[in-house]
């Protein structure tokens, strides 16, 4: 069965759910009380059925995320000539690079303030807010613009099951 990368993630996510449901049944119904001459009411729970339904699902999640793993080293990006594998690491790159401007950006060029003994000292940046500021706003839309090629790709490459 073929399936575009979206696809692929939704269905993750899907089993992922499904994992956390099986979970919180077993959190809820893998143990159970009941006070002395009372008949114990046994919960609806199998130890063993659950485990295998996690490894069923775990399973289905390993193939799903091996061949997205393989389709990302393979599958290439047009407008920056890189794979999907690469293009996310640089996505991230971008977003840390963004948030360090976006730090820079709001600092003011100058500022003053009395020291604890009454001198009057100055802080000042060695770098250009407004360059910053700039900078910033040209990242953005590199990331813009590679957050919509990831996207695209991810719609636009198939992987088997």
């Amino acid at each position: 069965m073929k399936i575009c990368n979206a696809e692929a993630m939704k269905m993750i996510k899907s089993l992922e759910k499904d994992l956390e449901r099986i979970k919180l049944n077993e959190e809820l119904n893998a143990v159970f009380s009941y006070k002395e001459g009372e008949k114990k009411i046994l919960p609806e729970y199998d130890y063993a059925k659950t485990r295998q339904e996690k490894e069923e699902i775990n399973a289905k999640i390993r193939k799903i995320k091996h061949a997205l793993a393989i389709a990302n080293t393979v599958y290439k990006i047009d407008y920056f000539n890189i794979t999907i594998g690469e293009a996310l690491v640089y996505l991230a790159q971008l977003n840390n690079e963004y948030d360090e401007l976006e730090e820079l950006a709001n600092r003011r060029k100058i500022t003053r303030h009395i020291t604890s003994n009454g001198v009057l000292e100055y802080t000042e940046c060695a770098y250009e807010p407004e360059q910053v500021k700039k900078d910033r706003k040209e990242i953005y839309a590199q990331i813009c613009k590679l957050q919509v090629a990831i996207d695209r790709a991810n719609l636009n490459s198939e992987i088997e099951l």
